[in-house]
């Protein structure tokens, strides 16, 4: 695990409750590594996000702080690895409002449901495995997390206006690694990323301005690209 000096990027505070975002990257090397960031004071966590670069690495961590003050993300290599040296990016959406984190553990598929009147504004989670989705249910009461491996799925519980999830459509690739986005509409914001592969292993899942964006990768054991699946979801509200 890295333990040096993180880079840290914050944007404004926040301005009545439109939600900010804050990351930070990790120094470049060849192991695994976690970052952290924290939102400004007095915002809570509302949304993750976690990108790394380089081959054959991974996200297997993207856990908000029990507070909901911040996030913290590990990433791994997986398969042969690689030599050369690569970088983990963790964000955060940041807002005021009164929230709280909900979780739930499983074997490969683990469900963190909200209560009341309270909906999933973000989703994030930890595996022993490789991710293969991490978005909120339709109805926005839970998230869900599948893997390959034991998982624990994080439901960011709160109420905001006008909370919608929007899905892109699923694509079907032959290649290595892919991405697709999803956008909010209008004058919507987006409050949290999710995504879903079928056949492959999540590797980013983040927010890009007005929309969101998943990166999976599929390949067999040799390495070859594979046919899958990959779908980005994202969470908006006016």
């Amino acid at each position: 695990m890295s333990t040096a000096l993180l880079v840290l990027s914050v944007v404004t505070s926040p301005v009545d409750d439109d939600p900010v975002a804050v990351q930070a990257t990790s120094p470049a090397s060849s192991a695994a590594k976690t970052v952290q960031v924290s939102c400004p004071a007095g915002t809570k966590v509302v949304g993750t996000g976690g990108a790394v670069t380089g081959e054959r690495t991974t996200i297997t961590r993207l856990k908000p702080a029990a507070d909901l003050t911040s996030v913290e993300v590990t990433a791994v290599e997986h398969g042969a690895g690689t030599g050369q040296q690569w970088t983990v990016t963790v964000r955060a959406t940041c807002a005021p409002g009164d929230f709280t984190l909900v979780s739930k553990s499983g074997d490969k598929f683990a469900e963190a449901s909200c209560s009341g009147n309270r909906k999933t504004l973000g989703v994030a989670g930890e595996t022993t495995g490789h991710f293969t989705k991490m978005a909120p249910k339709n109805n926005l009461k839970s998230a869900l997390v599948e893997s390959t491996g034991d998982v624990t799925a994080y439901a960011i519980c709160g109420t905001r206006p006008g909370l919608t999830l929007r899905g892109g459509t699923t694509s079907v690739v032959v290649t290595k690694t892919a991405a697709k986005s999803v956008a909010c509409q209008g004058n919507e914001q987006v409050i949290s990323a999710g995504g879903a592969v079928g056949g492959a292993i999540i590797e980013d899942v983040t927010t890009n301005g007005p929309g969101a964006t998943v990166t999976g990768e599929g390949a067999d054991a040799q390495g070859q690209a594979i046919r899958w699946s990959i779908t980005p979801y994202v969470v908006c509200s006016p």
